[in-house]
Protein backbone atom coordinates (compact mmCIF):
# COMPACT_ATOMS: atom_id res chain seq x y z
CA UNK A 1 0.00 0.00 0.00
CA UNK A 2 2.89 2.39 0.57
CA UNK A 3 4.04 2.28 -3.07
CA UNK A 4 1.11 4.38 -4.42
CA UNK A 5 1.64 6.89 -1.60
CA UNK A 6 5.34 7.10 -2.46
CA UNK A 7 4.48 7.67 -6.11
CA UNK A 8 1.99 10.39 -5.24
CA UNK A 9 4.51 12.08 -2.97
CA UNK A 10 7.18 11.89 -5.67
CA UNK A 11 4.79 13.29 -8.31
CA UNK A 12 3.72 16.11 -6.00
CA UNK A 13 7.30 17.07 -5.25
CA UNK A 14 8.28 16.93 -8.91
CA UNK A 15 5.27 19.07 -9.80
CA UNK A 16 6.20 21.66 -7.17
CA UNK A 17 9.85 21.74 -8.25
CA UNK A 18 8.86 22.01 -11.90
CA UNK A 19 6.49 24.87 -11.09
CA UNK A 20 9.21 26.69 -9.16
CA UNK A 21 11.78 26.28 -11.95
CA UNK A 22 9.41 27.50 -14.65
CA UNK A 23 8.42 30.49 -12.51
CA UNK A 24 12.09 31.33 -11.89
CA UNK A 25 12.62 31.51 -15.64
CA UNK A 26 9.61 33.80 -16.04
CA UNK A 27 9.82 36.04 -12.98
CA UNK A 28 13.08 35.46 -11.17
CA UNK A 29 13.27 33.85 -7.75
CA UNK A 30 12.64 36.94 -5.60
CA UNK A 31 9.25 37.74 -7.11
CA UNK A 32 7.75 34.26 -6.65
CA UNK A 33 5.28 33.61 -3.85
CA UNK A 34 4.16 30.27 -2.47
CA UNK A 35 0.74 31.03 -3.97
CA UNK A 36 2.33 31.37 -7.42
CA UNK A 37 3.86 27.92 -7.00
CA UNK A 38 0.58 26.43 -5.79
CA UNK A 39 -1.32 27.89 -8.74
CA UNK A 40 1.25 26.67 -11.28
CA UNK A 41 1.51 23.17 -9.79
CA UNK A 42 -2.24 22.96 -9.10
CA UNK A 43 -1.52 21.84 -5.54
CA UNK A 44 -3.27 22.84 -2.33
CA UNK A 45 -1.61 24.91 0.38
CA UNK A 46 -1.81 22.13 2.99
CA UNK A 47 -0.18 19.69 0.56
CA UNK A 48 2.66 22.14 -0.06
CA UNK A 49 3.29 22.63 3.66
CA UNK A 50 3.17 18.88 4.26
CA UNK A 51 6.35 18.70 2.16
CA UNK A 52 8.13 22.05 2.52
CA UNK A 53 8.36 24.94 5.01
CA UNK A 54 8.54 27.65 2.35
CA UNK A 55 9.78 28.30 -1.17
CA UNK A 56 13.41 28.34 0.04
CA UNK A 57 12.98 24.84 1.46
CA UNK A 58 11.48 23.69 -1.87
CA UNK A 59 14.41 25.19 -3.75
CA UNK A 60 16.96 23.63 -1.38
CA UNK A 61 15.40 20.21 -1.91
CA UNK A 62 16.26 20.54 -5.59
CA UNK A 63 19.88 21.18 -4.70
CA UNK A 64 20.26 17.59 -3.52
CA UNK A 65 20.88 16.51 -7.13
CA UNK A 66 23.64 19.10 -7.50
CA UNK A 67 25.35 17.92 -4.33
CA UNK A 68 25.05 14.31 -5.53
CA UNK A 69 26.64 15.23 -8.87
CA UNK A 70 29.47 17.05 -7.11
CA UNK A 71 30.07 14.09 -4.81
CA UNK A 72 30.08 11.68 -7.76
CA UNK A 73 32.57 13.91 -9.59
CA UNK A 74 34.82 14.04 -6.55
CA UNK A 75 34.71 10.25 -6.18
CA UNK A 76 35.46 9.77 -9.87
CA UNK A 77 38.42 12.13 -9.62
CA UNK A 78 39.71 10.27 -6.58
CA UNK A 79 39.77 6.97 -8.46
CA UNK A 80 40.20 7.80 -12.12
CA UNK A 81 42.86 10.40 -12.81
CA UNK A 82 46.57 10.66 -12.35
CA UNK A 83 47.49 12.54 -9.19
CA UNK A 84 48.60 15.74 -10.96
CA UNK A 85 45.35 15.80 -12.96
CA UNK A 86 43.20 15.35 -9.84
CA UNK A 87 43.92 18.70 -8.23
CA UNK A 88 40.74 20.78 -8.47
CA UNK A 89 39.34 18.30 -11.00
CA UNK A 90 36.12 17.76 -9.00
CA UNK A 91 35.17 21.41 -9.58
CA UNK A 92 34.61 20.49 -13.22
CA UNK A 93 31.20 19.12 -12.15
CA UNK A 94 30.21 22.63 -11.05
CA UNK A 95 31.02 24.10 -14.45
CA UNK A 96 29.24 21.20 -16.18
CA UNK A 97 26.13 21.70 -14.06
CA UNK A 98 25.97 25.42 -14.83
CA UNK A 99 26.51 24.74 -18.54
CA UNK A 100 23.75 22.11 -18.56
CA UNK A 101 21.33 24.46 -16.80
CA UNK A 102 22.49 27.74 -18.29
CA UNK A 103 18.96 28.90 -19.10
CA UNK A 104 18.15 28.65 -15.39
CA UNK A 105 21.28 30.51 -14.23
CA UNK A 106 20.80 33.22 -16.84
CA UNK A 107 17.18 33.71 -15.70
CA UNK A 108 18.35 34.14 -12.12
CA UNK A 109 21.00 36.60 -13.19
CA UNK A 110 18.60 38.73 -15.25
CA UNK A 111 15.42 38.51 -13.20
CA UNK A 112 16.54 38.28 -9.59
CA UNK A 113 17.15 35.66 -6.95
CA UNK A 114 20.73 34.92 -7.80
CA UNK A 115 22.02 35.94 -4.35
CA UNK A 116 20.17 33.16 -2.54
CA UNK A 117 21.10 30.54 -5.13
CA UNK A 118 24.72 31.63 -5.33
CA UNK A 119 25.03 31.37 -1.54
CA UNK A 120 23.83 27.77 -1.69
CA UNK A 121 26.09 26.94 -4.63
CA UNK A 122 29.02 28.60 -2.88
CA UNK A 123 28.52 26.34 0.15
CA UNK A 124 28.50 23.29 -2.12
CA UNK A 125 31.64 24.42 -3.95
CA UNK A 126 33.38 25.20 -0.65
CA UNK A 127 32.59 21.71 0.66
CA UNK A 128 33.84 20.16 -2.58
CA UNK A 129 37.09 22.16 -2.56
CA UNK A 130 37.64 21.42 1.15
CA UNK A 131 37.38 17.67 0.58
CA UNK A 132 39.61 17.86 -2.50
CA UNK A 133 42.27 19.87 -0.67
CA UNK A 134 42.25 17.60 2.36
CA UNK A 135 42.88 14.65 0.06
CA UNK A 136 45.54 16.44 -2.00
CA UNK A 137 47.43 18.07 0.88
CA UNK A 138 47.18 15.42 3.59
CA UNK A 139 50.99 15.06 3.73
CA UNK A 140 51.79 18.76 3.94
CA UNK A 141 52.55 20.67 7.09
CA UNK A 142 50.08 23.42 6.17
CA UNK A 143 48.35 24.88 9.18
CA UNK A 144 44.59 24.46 9.29
CA UNK A 145 43.98 28.21 8.93
CA UNK A 146 46.29 28.34 5.88
CA UNK A 147 44.41 25.46 4.30
CA UNK A 148 41.08 27.18 5.00
CA UNK A 149 42.41 30.43 3.48
CA UNK A 150 43.30 28.53 0.30
CA UNK A 151 39.87 26.87 0.26
CA UNK A 152 38.10 30.21 0.53
CA UNK A 153 40.32 31.75 -2.14
CA UNK A 154 39.60 28.95 -4.62
CA UNK A 155 35.89 28.93 -3.80
CA UNK A 156 35.67 32.69 -4.37
CA UNK A 157 37.62 32.45 -7.62
CA UNK A 158 35.41 29.62 -8.85
CA UNK A 159 32.22 31.51 -8.02
CA UNK A 160 33.46 34.77 -9.57
CA UNK A 161 34.44 33.01 -12.78
CA UNK A 162 31.10 31.18 -12.91
CA UNK A 163 29.16 34.41 -12.44
CA UNK A 164 31.21 36.19 -15.11
CA UNK A 165 30.73 33.23 -17.47
CA UNK A 166 26.94 33.32 -17.07
CA UNK A 167 26.50 37.11 -16.93
CA UNK A 168 28.50 37.78 -20.09
CA UNK A 169 27.09 34.86 -22.07
CA UNK A 170 30.65 33.81 -22.83
CA UNK A 171 30.94 31.12 -25.50
CA UNK A 172 33.46 29.09 -23.49
CA UNK A 173 32.42 25.49 -22.91
CA UNK A 174 32.42 24.04 -19.39
CA UNK A 175 35.66 22.26 -20.18
CA UNK A 176 37.32 25.43 -21.48
CA UNK A 177 36.25 27.63 -18.56
CA UNK A 178 37.28 24.95 -16.06
CA UNK A 179 40.67 24.69 -17.77
CA UNK A 180 41.08 28.46 -17.39
CA UNK A 181 40.06 28.24 -13.74
CA UNK A 182 42.56 25.46 -13.02
CA UNK A 183 45.37 27.27 -14.84
CA UNK A 184 44.74 30.43 -12.83
CA UNK A 185 44.32 28.79 -9.44
CA UNK A 186 46.49 25.67 -9.35
CA UNK A 187 50.02 27.03 -9.22
CA UNK A 188 49.31 29.75 -6.68
CA UNK A 189 47.53 27.45 -4.25
CA UNK A 190 50.17 24.75 -4.56
CA UNK A 191 52.98 27.20 -3.85
CA UNK A 192 51.11 28.85 -1.01
CA UNK A 193 50.38 25.62 0.84
CA UNK A 194 53.88 24.28 0.23
CA UNK A 195 55.30 27.26 2.12
CA UNK A 196 53.27 26.59 5.29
Amino acid sequence: MSVPTDRRVRRTRESLRGALLSLIQEKGYDRISVQDILDRADVGRSTFYAHYRDKDDLFLAGFADIRAALTAARNAADTGAEEKDQFMRPTFAVFQHVEGHRYFWESLSRKGGADFVIRILRESVSDLVREDFRAQFRDTDARQDSLEAAIQFVTGACMSLLIWWVDTGSAYSAEEIHSIFRALATQGVGRFLANF
